[in-house]
């Protein structure tokens, strides 16, 4: 693709690029999980450790760098809407940006699983807010 094109793809992007700016707040993932869960793609692109440690119920855990290998490109569901997690929301971002620009319906979990600070306040994520989560770690 030629740099001009390329331009032109982005520059088409960033219009349609809505006040939201492609983030799902926990509370309305949490409602969408609880009324449409079969519409929802929970991509959880921390690693292994932390996904095992704390995830929501039915993510699917694809480490940030792994993401784009063809036979996990192939995993995400090009029908549904896929909610891209992280720690605090920040590498979720990237993602779903290079989501949307293969097709893809994709938001980003705002405030991630953790904990975010936003203009010097703290905004919690998924995990803060005690909403619930799944462990996968080995039993102990």
């Amino acid at each position: 693709m030629k740099r001009m094109e390329i331009l032109k793809v982005c520059a088409d992007f960033v219009k349609k690029i809505p006040d939201n700016l492609n983030y799902i707040t926990p509370p309305e993932l949490r409602k969408k999980l609880e009324e449409s869960p079969q519409s929802i793609f929970v991509l959880d692109v921390r690693n292994m450790e932390s996904y095992n440690e704390s995830h929501i119920e039915g993510a699917v855990n694809i480490s940030i760098d792994n993401v784009f290998h063809e036979n996990n490109i192939s995993k995400i569901p090009i029908d549904k809407q896929v909610v891209v997690c992280c720690g605090i929301g920040h590498v979720a971002s990237q993602i779903l940006t290079l989501l949307q620009l293969l097709g893809y319906d994709a938001v980003g979990l705002k405030y991630g699983m953790g904990v975010s600070t936003v203009a010097g306040e703290v905004q919690k994520g998924w995990v803060e807010l005690g909403y619930p989560v799944m462990s996968s770690g080995p039993e102990e």
